[in-house]
């Protein structure tokens, strides 16, 4: 089977679960997997023990040396590197030239890059250099926003993927390259509580970065509208810069006693804690630049641990939830979201548990990391 290097900009990034969660996947697939990144920020205690992690070095003397061995594939690649608009075909050169010598070293034979700006291009190049196959997955901000020259890397990948329904329209809407569906998937083996919270009072976790797309400007006016009615308490976990407004807000809405923002949490933390919340409520919204959130894996995460969903009809999240496993409300809306709080408050402890248990179910029939995997195995086999 092929050895993949998973190119990533920064690794790892506690928040970005889907990557770990996909290479241990792979392992266990059959394919040797590295990971190739700009910058190691720390270790993952989740990352399975047979992967490395490579540093990309920039080095132009080591990258004109390696060119000397291959100079008929650089002189064509340097036809394609000046084809791109937002990175010169100097820097694309020398950067591919340094990653495809790491792909020569590791006898890496498929690289697939994660999030489709800047390292996306420069992957693209070193594949080409070395002559073996690249792929690449979107997330949100690097197909919505940062979407520079996104029509010449679908059309130079050997497949790319979308992690849902939206997203893989938008992609094929440019009619280059070949476009796969494929969400991201959950390790259920971290997620083995059942679920458990029979209780009347409403408590709500939302796990996120504290930023415009995740919609808390508009839960919290809500909350605020339901509050003489029903006992609803709110665990933020996250950080980001929208943290003090936020806070100001609460305090404004005189909430700062029913809401708590936690911070940051490890992935353990969450996997053992999430259980013991009501539901979790997700408001995710458009941003003013265009950023969205596209196919959460908090949700599913969410779901896994065994407790319901509130979410908005945005992108993959409708895909995601449906009525068995929660509610879902039009996004950036204050109405909408008092309409599904209201009806969840109003539900039994049975009820809300049932939603739960059928979570539960979901998540492992349709996002099991270990099926998603093999999908994505079969591509980069057949690339």
């Amino acid at each position: 089977m092929k050895h993949i290097g998973i190119v990533v900009p920064s690794f790892h990034i506690p928040s970005e679960t889907f990557v770990v969660t996909e290479i241990n996947a792979l392992v266990k697939t059959g394919h040797k997997v590295s990971v190739i990144t700009f910058e190691n920020l720390n270790n993952s205690a989740n990352l399975d023990s047979s992967v490395k992690v490579i540093i990309i070095k920039k080095s132009f003397g080591a990258a004109a040396k390696f060119a000397v061995f291959k100079p008929l594939a650089v002189l064509k690649t340097a036809k394609i590197a000046l084809r791109f608009t937002s990175i010169s075909a100097t820097s694309l050169l020398g950067y591919g030239l340094n990653i495809a010598e790491i792909i020569k070293q590791q006898g890496i034979s498929h690289l697939h890059c994660h999030f489709m700006h800047a390292p996306l291009a420069y992957s693209i190049i070193a594949s080409k250099i070395a002559g073996i196959s690249v792929s690449s997955i979107g997330h949100g901000h690097d197909v919505y926003v940062n979407d520079t020259d996104l029509k010449l890397k679908l059309s130079l990948c050997d497949f790319s993927v979308a992690v849902c329904k939206d997203m893989a329209q938008k992609l094929s809407n440019y009619n280059v390259g070949k476009v796969e569906l494929l969400h991201c998937g959950v390790d259920l083996s971290l997620f083995s509580a059942t679920p458990n919270r029979l209780n009347e009072s409403v408590k709500l976790l939302f796990i996120g970065r504290l930023v415009e797309k995740k919609g808390l400007q508009f839960l919290l006016p809500a909350i605020k509208k339901l509050s003489k009615k029903y006992a609803i308490c709110l665990d933020i976990v996250g950080e980001g810069p929208l943290m003090n407004d936020l806070k100001f807000l609460c305090e404004e809405l005189g909430l700062d006693k029913d809401i708590r923002f936690l911070g940051r949490r490890t992935p353990l933390w969450l996997s053992k804690n999430t259980s013991n919340y009501s539901a979790l409520v997700a408001p995710f919204c458009v941003s003013s630049n265009g950023d969205r959130d596209t196919g959460p894996v908090v949700l599913k995460e969410a779901m896994a641990s065994g407790i319901p969903v509130l979410t908005t009809k945005l992108m993959g999240a409708k895909e995601i939830v449906n009525d068995s496993v929660g509610f879902k409300c039009e996004p950036s809306s204050i109405i909408g979201l008092e309409t599904i709080l209201t009806q969840f408050c109003e539900l039994n402890p049975y009820e809300r548990y049932a939603k739960g248990v059928n979570a539960k179910r979901l998540v492992a029939n349709k996002f099991n990391a270990s099926s998603q995997a093999k999908k994505l195995s079969s591509w980069v086999q057949n690339s």
